[in-house]
């Protein structure tokens, strides 16, 4: 019988200890939801660490939601109670829903453009392949982390002569340039969402790893007419947002007796 090598456990790396340090230091509320941490100078003189060391522990403490770093402003403690709360049975725009918890609605990127309707989104608004339609796409910000990706599509028939315009004006809200530009209520809707994992484009684009998951929702809002007006398709990041639906009992549920359950 052959002798079993010894074997010994690496130490860990240097920045996790770093983590574990501002873990405890969080956690006992020396570092509240919402405050700021001291400047990357100062806490890694404090532990005595590289900058390099420092920004990794950072790093990983951002991409778990403990944690957000701010552009020229500082690193603060998430506060949990701050995170923006998708509520999937009501009809509300992302930037209400930034404001709610008093964060600022910021883009890194805003794209549009006048295209015609692929047969996929063309079946969602039911209007024929071809038709043009209005094609939005943002990314939405928490302090400097990308957040949520956004796809929307309405038909550019909506929009009347000589306004077209005026949609770069609405970028935060889509609901308000269909309504008062347009003419054009959300009155109800349908909504779908999965979690994912995010492929290779979908990665770069949110700033996460190749792999990691992602929450995918797929809305429809329609008109009082019940004439869809708006479809959107949106990649969230879960640890930065919150999900919220209302349940009620389905009527059509039927219950066993008592004396008829195995």
């Amino acid at each position: 019988m052959k002798e079993k090598k010894e074997r010994k456990i690496a130490k860990k790396a240097l920045y996790f200890e770093v983590i574990d340090f501002l873990l405890e230091d969080i956690k006992s509320g020396q570092y509240p939801p919402g405050s700021k941490l001291p400047s990357e100078d100062q806490l890694a003189r404090e532990f005595s660490v590289s900058r390099v060391t420092l920004r990794e522990a950072l790093r990983v403490l951002e991409d778990d939601g403990v944690i957000i770093r701010r552009h020229a402003t500082g690193t603060f403690v998430l506060d949990k109670k701050a995170v923006p709360v998708q509520t999937l049975s009501s009809i509300v725009s992302t930037s209400t829903i930034f404001k709610r918890v008093g964060l600022k609605d910021r883009f890194i990127k805003i794209e549009m453009k006048k295209t015609a309707a692929n047969s996929r989104i063309a079946e969602k608004l039911r209007i024929p392949a071809g038709e043009e339609i209005w094609e939005v796409e943002r990314i939405w910000t928490i302090g400097e982390k990308p957040a949520v990706y956004s796809f929307d599509f309405f038909p550019a028939s909506f929009v009347p002569a000589g306004d077209e315009d005026k949609l770069n004006y609405y970028m935060h809200s889509l609901y308000h340039f269909l309504t008062e530009v347009c003419g054009q209520i959300s009155d109800e809707g349908d909504c779908s969402f999965k979690p994912i994992i995010s492929d290779k484009h979908l990665a770069a684009i949110l700033q996460v790893k190749t792999a990691s998951p992602l929450m995918y929702i797929e809305t429809i809002d329609l008109n009082k007419s019940k004439q869809p007006i708006l479809y959107c398709r949106s990649y969230y990041i879960p640890e930065l947002c919150e999900f919220q639906a209302h349940r009620h009992r389905d009527e059509t549920e039927t219950y066993a007796k008592l004396n008829n359950v195995l």
